[in-house]
């Protein structure tokens, strides 16, 4: 696992101090295909009645593909649930992943949607064969609300907590307009998983491609950041959206969950400096990354980073490119998200001109720090006058705080295949 650190700043005379933006980024490489982390998961489908015809065409054959990318090592198992549970296949490696595939075809339309209890049985075929030092995953897929067994969100969020303790996380699926957002990402922060939208059946592949690959991929698990600033210096905040907790001494532990070599994550942290004399090289804070680290032997060990956030400041400042242009791309995901919250509310006028400074603010940028954030320029734009004249429709709504999420989290190849064609 390495590290890099951008660093840029600005003099803010109102306050008397100095604006630090650091752009850290963690890069993992994972170890060759013969010494990966194997992996133990169950594909958890929604079958109820809304997921009939297309949807539930889709997510078959979707998790076919996932299967058909596991190693003979691998260990596979399927459930479906509406208001009944069903194990479709029960948990199979080597040769015997063969006969899974075909029992996908199996799954048609029924009632309900308990979604406790398919991801309870779906943790339970994990249990069954975890593995130390392998992903034990439980991937679920829905498209409603959870309407039998435990409905309550703080419940199942918690239950999906517990199974992360001991050491089996949770990927969740959102397919449709309809689904509980809220309820998903929860489950999955909570887990230690990722969430993912699909919005249109042809998505679908897309999607879970995008968890099959990051495991295929995985060069560490459990990251953890800790940021503890200088005295006097103030963490004013991370960009980002990563679960976190306050820690003594104005300090904060980000969870940042696995980290694969096809995606390297970064945050952007922002602090305040009060002003000092000018050019004399400032220590900001200390940044510990705790995470396991996947060796090329195939083993899996705990390192630690240690590292400094220090830059001489000055009152003219410093414009770092790569850092400003993430300000941008994090602002324009701050505000979708609120644009959704204010259309809900009923102000759309608030919700359009959120997106329409955003819009403004990228497009007066210049080039070298707007470089590819055209298409963004006019998607917002064009989601501010959608607002305004009518409202976003609940597959909007799921479209705009997906995208938020997705920049947030640093999912740029998700993003590109859920991004709606102009």
């Amino acid at each position: 696992m390495h590290h890099a650190v951008l660093i840029d700043h600005e003099f803010a005379v109102a306050q008397d101090g100095y604006i630090v933006r650091a752009l850290v980024r963690l890069t993992g490489h994972a170890p060759a295909q013969q010494n990966r982390v194997p992996i133990n998961i169950s594909i958890v489908l929604d079958r109820s009645g809304s997921m009939a015809g297309e949807k539930l065409e889709a997510a078959r054959d979707a998790a076919a593909f996932l299967i058909q990318r596991l190693a003979p090592e691998d260990v596979v198992s399927v459930v479906a649930y509406d208001d009944g549970i069903d194990t479709i296949a029960m948990p199979a490696t080597g040769t015997q992943q063969g006969y899974v595939t075909p029992l996908l075809g199996r799954i048609g339309p029924g009632g309900s949607t308990n979604l406790s209890g398919g991801w309870l049985r779906g943790r339970e075929l994990v249990a069954s064969h975890k593995r130390t030092g392998a992903v034990n995953r439980v991937l679920l897929l829905t498209d409603g609300l959870a309407n039998v067994g435990i409905t309550d969100p703080a419940l199942l969020c918690g239950l999906a907590g517990g199974a992360k303790r001991e050491g089996i996380t949770t990927s969740t699926i959102g397919f449709g307009a309809d689904y509980d957002e809220a309820l998903l990402r929860g489950m999955a922060d909570a887990g230690g998983g990722n969430t993912w939208y699909i919005e249109r059946p042809d998505q679908a592949p897309g999607v879970f491609e995008e968890e099959i690959e990051g495991l295929l991929s995985l060069a560490a698990q459990n990251v953890a950041v800790e940021i503890r600033p200088s005295p006097l210096v103030k963490l004013v905040g991370v960009h980002n959206d990563y679960p976190h907790a306050d820690l003594p001494g104005n300090a904060r532990r980000f969870e940042l969950g696995d980290l694969y070599a096809r995606e390297p994550k970064s945050m952007l942290m922002e602090f305040f400096v009060p002003a000092i004399e000018a050019g004399v090289p400032t220590d900001i804070a200390k940044v510990r990354v705790h995470a396991h680290v996947l060796t090329d032997a195939g083993a899996i060990e705990r390192q630690e980073i240690v590292f400094s956030v220090a830059t001489p400041l000055d009152r003219a400042g410093h414009a770092e490119p790569e850092v400003r242009r993430e300000v941008l791309v994090l602002a324009a995901a701050r505000a979708r998200e609120e644009a959704v919250r204010r259309e809900r509310m009923g102000d759309r006028d608030g919700a359009g001109r959120v997106l329409r400074e955003v819009s403004r603010m990228i497009s007066v940028a210049p080039p070298e720090i707007a470089t590819g954030l055209a298409d963004q320029v006019a998607e917002l734009a064009a989601s501010a006058e959608a607002v305004m004249s009518s409202g976003f429709s609940e597959a909007d709504r799921k479209y705009e705080a997906q995208r938020s999420y997705n920049a947030r989290r640093g999912k740029q190849a998700y993003d590109d295949k859920l991004r709606r064609p102009r």
